[in-house]
């Protein structure tokens, strides 16, 4: 995780990183250098946003008008709950797997945390010499219409990036900058890096209940004990071997509910060897994670993008369009919008797959998310070839229920019983 005060010096941050990481990989562009997955955040948002002349569209429109309409509702939303953890507009569509030029930018979320609105952008792709400023300062447009019409002030803005690249041919002309990588908790952020899943989702609970706030949220009102929650603000967390020490001896979830949410709900895993060309929703199911990803018949073109994820990586395993997205614009209006928002799948220095999400019940889902996620990426790691893999999952906004503190606190700090209670017991 990279922080600066500005974007410019955030830019050199940057770019420095990935020449010190040194991943080199070929293009139909030309010799990349290429960059772990990043998180990397400027205090202060970019003013100088200026509509893009170069005539660029994805699929034949522009960034402003993917998101225009939900730029209305996001600001309504936010009128009538300011602490809404639902305000989250995608930019990518399925179609844009047929296009050559689909949009770099996918997500752009906005939460309100200490006394200001945020931005954070879903990455799956960034030039980082010639095209960080022009998407910093689109994002920033963002939060800066939607903060100034709903009231707030603008505060930082986040840029997840899954495939962060600089061009061989660019290095000698960029300036390059000092930089220290933060790990831990920031107010702006928290890095968690760990071996295994089982250690991640502790971490991740250890840091929201040592340093989280407290906030109301939007399930009060139907689930008692959901009335507040700890949180943190954007949590990015690397997973260096996913296939070991998978799940806490403390989850609320056993193995066999872990792979039957994997392959029913995420991945539609009867079908993950061909395309899907049918409604596979069942009764009673508004949207699933699989229908997402593969067949959605509320899209105006249809596409099963996890298919066509798989057939692109086969034929080229170095490709940085793998992205699937989850999230609709009709879901800026929802009570219930999806909590996965999209996911990449990649190379650097292995196959890895980052997945997104707007808001994660950490005690509760998280730890079955990580599980079920990661099984997916270690089908297509399979499927290319691969015999390991990494994983990263990242939350704009992890949390813990009210109701689950005690339940949280007893796992971070269990009793160890004294010589007389071991006494009586005898």
């Amino acid at each position: 995780m990279l922080i600066a005060k500005d974007p410019e010096k955030l830019q050199k941050m940057l770019i420095s990183k990935i020449i010190d990481e040194n991943r080199k990989f070929s293009s139909k562009y030309g010799t990349e250098l290429r960059g772990k997955p990043q998180l990397v955040i400027s205090e202060n948002p970019a003013s100088d946003f200026e509509p893009d002349s170069s005539g660029w569209r994805a699929c034949g429109e522009t960034y402003s008008e993917r998101v225009e309409d939900c730029i209305s509702d996001a600001i309504e939303k936010l009128k009538k709950v300011p602490y809404s953890r639902r305000v989250s507009i995608p930019v990518w569509r399925p179609k844009d797997h047929l296009c050559d030029t689909p949009p770099a930018i996918t997500e752009i979320s906005l939460l309100y945390a200490d006394g200001r609105l945020h931005a954070t952008a879903f990455f799956r792709s960034l030039d980082a010499v010639n095209y960080f400023m022009p998407n910093f300062s689109f994002v920033s447009h963002v939060l800066e219409e939607v903060s100034g019409n709903a009231g707030f002030e603008a505060g930082s803005v986040a840029m997840l990036i899954s495939i962060p690249h600089i061009y061989e041919r660019d290095v000698d002309r960029v300036s390059r900058r000092q930089y220290t990588e933060i790990f831990g908790f920031h107010k702006l952020g928290t890095h968690i890096v760990e071996d295994y899943l089982s250690s991640a989702w502790h971490s991740a609970l250890e840091n929201i209940y040592y340093n989280g706030d407290a906030k109301r949220t939007e399930w009060g009102e139907l689930f008692e004990g959901q009335e507040e929650s700890r949180y943190i603000h954007r949590m990015f967390i690397e997973v260096k071997n996913p296939e070991e020490n998978q799940i806490h001896d403390k989850a609320p979830f056993t193995k066999k509910y872990g792979v039957e949410y994997a392959h029913d709900y995420v991945i539609h895993a009867g079908a993950i060897d061909r395309e899907v060309r049918e409604n596979i929703l069942r009764e009673g199911e508004t949207y699933t994670y699989a229908e997402r990803a593969r067949y959605c018949e509320k899209d105006d073109v249809r596409v099963d993008q996890l298919y066509t994820v798989i057939q692109k990586l086969k034929e080229r395993q170095s490709r940085r369009d793998c992205y699937i997205g989850i999230s609709r614009p009709w879901d800026i209006t929802s009570d219930e919008p999806p909590c996965l928002r999209g996911y990449q799948f990649g190379v650097n220095e292995t196959f890895f797959g980052l997945f997104y999400m707007r808001s994660n019940d950490a005690y509760g889902a998280m730890h079955a998310n990580m599980f079920a996620f990661n099984l997916l990426t270690r089908y297509l790691a399979e499927m290319c070839g691969f015999d390991s893999h990494r994983y990263y999952h990242f939350a704009l906004d992890a949390h813990i229920y009210g109701e689950f503190i005690e339940s949280v606190r007893e796992i971070l700090e269990p009793e160890t019983p004294g010589y007389i209670d071991m006494i009586e017991k005898r």
